[in-house]
């Protein structure tokens, strides 16, 4: 069965059956004229043998008894002879009667007639008008003038080749068929073999890799076979490896704690694992639905189509996103060391998400997007839970607020006293001495206990810290005046340049910002020194820099002052909590600001930078 024309088994046929019939009717037409011809051609030498052979007769005997009887022989050996006189009248005819020779027409006209009275002989193929038949006429010049033609009919020498050309025919017609039944194997072999490599192929593409040619229909086809072989080899190889390291994915993410969430580029589910699924049940079903059907938090889905916006590379995080109640962003400035009145860049840390669940469990959710876009991944997110985290901390929390409480009573009690010790003129000059030690201690705890109770009341979320146009010029002559007695008694001086003066900040805890900052810069500075307190306005925020000529701050430890409790060493932080500037930097993030240390800076060896949100044109 031969497939349709626009198929390649029926193409290959089509054009076998074209060269077939061309190389069988134009041999087979031309072959029936050249054979024609040929068969033609010998009877006119036969012809002219015979008229030679005739006159020979002839002029060896003449008269007319002799001519007599070379006509009766040639009627009975299907010849026909002529014999014209010099006029071109026919004075003898095998064929004719005597009495019909003179209705003949002059034969001086005829072809052969004239070749033999100007060359001696003539030959000519052509219809007999006396007989109606074609035959070839052979004509020899005689001594007297006279001409002996021979006329040898051409009927039996057509039918001969037309019985000759019809076997041929057969024969031609025989091959073709062959042919034409090897062209129906050839294209079905061929066909069988493209189908064959075709579902190899296909069977590959559907992941069926052990699948390979073996039989091929010749060995044109054998480079394309191996190399299908090579790419089903590769595809298997590749398909295992995938399969592996998926496998082992699988294992690594469900063996997990935290549960990890897939999304795809356009923020649809994509995949997920078995912490994340005991943390949401719904996202069992939500594959290939918006995060927001198997994560219920609006917050979480505003970040991830800020982070899928951004681009890769970018958090796509804003910290000053608008968070439903409950839901709160944390991040950690990272240190910069830039030129003088620079401000740091924006963080590159992980932006996170933190929600509370109703059952009272607490979960934070990081969320990460590829370095390079792609187009099936578009953001992971990793959620764990952070209720014990929370839990301790809170408790942290009220326990440092309780201790520090309750020590704030006693330690007032002993500062009073031992003030009240050194006032009395009794007291002899060595116990004098214990009542001074006794009250420099306690008023140093009771610093210490005082900045603890400031930190417990900045962390606490709970309460709001409400930003409000302020004038950062009076919050700085607050502090001031709390550090002017310090910084006389070294002979430090202030260095005051505001150049944005309002800014968008709670007075009270911006007071408290400058006068820790004032307090570390006077404890730091040389005898004599200056500090210099700068500002000025930067796009939509306020850049303070607070600068002192003090010892410096190793490069090492600049990441981590702002530690509650660190101490770079003994020589700066002698006598300090430790925790002041803990305290400026929660301040700060509470504003949505940010805050860092650099050490060298400009023409300062320490300062300390933090940005607040600037107060609209119209409010300043």
């Amino acid at each position: 069965m031969i497939s349709s024309p626009g198929s390649l088994q029926g193409r290959l046929f089509l054009c076998f059956a074209l060269v077939t019939a061309i190389a069988a009717i134009l041999p087979a037409l031309f072959y029936r004229d050249a054979l024609y011809k040929e068969r033609q051609d010998i009877a006119g030498q036969q012809a002219l043998s015979h008229a030679s052979l005739v006159r020979s007769f002839l002029e060896s005997r003449p008269g007319e008894e002799r001519i007599q009887e070379l006509f009766d022989a040639a009627g009975e050996m299907s010849l026909r002879l002529t014999l014209i006189d010099a006029a071109g009248q026919v004075t003898h005819d095998s064929r004719i009667g005597r009495d019909k020779l003179p209705e003949m027409d002059n034969h001086d006209d005829r072809i052969e007639v004239a070749e033999a009275r100007s060359k001696g002989t003539g030959l000519s193929f052509r219809h007999s008008n006396s007989l109606g038949i074609e035959a070839a006429y052979a004509a020899s010049a005689l001594r007297d003038g006279e001409i002996l033609r021979v006329a040898v009919p051409l009927a039996d020498i057509r039918r001969g080749a037309d019985r000759e050309f019809s076997f041929l025919s057969t024969l031609v017609a025989g091959a073709a068929a062959f042919c034409l039944l090897l062209s129906v194997f050839i294209t079905r072999r061929v066909r069988a073999g493209m189908e064959e490599m075709t579902e190899a192929v296909e069977s590959v593409s559907l992941g069926k890799t052990h699948s390979r040619l073996h039989d091929v229909p010749g060995r044109e086809f054998l480079p394309l076979a191996e190399a299908v072989n090579r790419m089903a080899d590769m595809i298997e190889d590749f398909v295992r490896t995938t399969g592996d390291q998926r496998r082992q994915l699988e294992s690594v993410l469900d063996s997990m704690h935290e549960g990890v969430l897939v999304l795809g580029p356009t923020g649809k589910v994509r995949r997920w694992n078995r912490a994340l699924a005991a943390l949401f049940p719904a996202v069992a079903q939500g594959e290939g639905k918006p995060l927001i059907e198997s994560l219920p938090v609006p917050a979480l889905q505003r970040r991830v189509d800020g982070l899928l916006a951004a681009g890769a590379g970018a958090s796509g995080l804003r910290a000053d996103s608008p968070l439903p109640a409950g839901i709160t962003l944390q991040g950690e400035a990272s240190n910069h060391k830039g030129n003088f009145g620079a401000a740091p860049p924006a963080p590159e840390c992980e932006d996170a998400v933190h929600f509370e669940l109703p059952p009272g469990r607490f979960l934070v959710a990081h969320l990460a997007a590829p370095v390079e876009r792609n187009a099936s991944l578009g953001a992971v997110i990793v959620v764990y839970d952070a209720t014990q985290i929370m839990r301790l901390e809170r408790a942290r929390r009220d326990f440092v607020a309780n201790v520090s409480h309750e020590l704030r009573t006693p330690l007032t009690a002993v500062a009073g006293y031992a003030e009240t010790l050194l006032t009395s003129e009794d007291l002899q000059p060595e116990y004098r001495n214990f009542a001074g030690v006794i009250h420099k201690h306690a008023v140093a705890l009771g610093r210490i206990v005082g900045d603890m109770l400031a930190l417990t009341r900045i962390e606490n979320e709970r309460e709001a810290v409400r930003p409000v146009p302020a004038d950062a010029g009076a919050a700085l002559e607050q502090a001031l005046s709390f550090c002017r007695e310090q910084a006389d008694a070294k002979g430090i001086t202030f260095a005051v340049t505001l150049d944005a003066g309002i800014v968008l900040a709670d007075a009270a805890l911006l007071a408290q910002v400058f006068r820790n900052l004032l307090e570390n810069a006077c404890r730091y500075s040389p005898p004599g020194g200056e500090i210099r307190v700068v500002s000025r306005r930067e796009g939509e925020e306020a850049l303070f820099i607070v600068a002192d000529n003090g010892p410096g701050i190793p490069r090492e430890a600049l990441p981590r002052i702002f530690e509650r409790f660190y101490q770079v060493n003994r020589e700066r932080n002698s006598g300090t909590s430790g925790i002041g500037l803990a305290v400026c930097k929660h301040i700060i993030e509470r504003h949505g600001g940010r805050i860092w240390a650099e050490s060298p800076y400009g023409g300062a060896a320490t300062a300390m930078l933090f940005t607040l949100p600037a107060a609209p044109s119209a409010a300043a």
